[in-house]
């Protein structure tokens, strides 16, 4: 399946505020392809080190990597669903 150019750079914006944004931007951000809420899960020490996908039409993203946890899971903890 492609994915349009506008898509891609979605979910790349997604992706680096879920890599780096505070719990607030975290909390507010929402499924590119359908605007639903999301799970975003941090897994430290495993091969998927970040998931996010939409809880409406499953649409996801998976990084794979030796990471530090992003600046949210203080406070949130390693799993979370966006509020919309």
């Amino acid at each position: 399946m492609t994915i349009s150019p506008d898509m891609k750079a979605a979910w790349e914006q997604l992706t680096k505020i879920a890599m780096s944004g505070s719990a607030e931007a975290v909390l507010s951000q929402r499924c590119p392809a359908c605007g639903s809420s999301l799970r975003i899960i941090f897994t430290p020490g495993k091969r998927t080190a970040l998931g996010i996908r939409c809880l409406s039409c499953f649409a996801a993203r998976q990084l794979d990597g030796d990471f530090a946890a992003p600046p949210w899971v203080e406070s949130l903890g390693l799993s979370i669903a966006t509020t919309i």
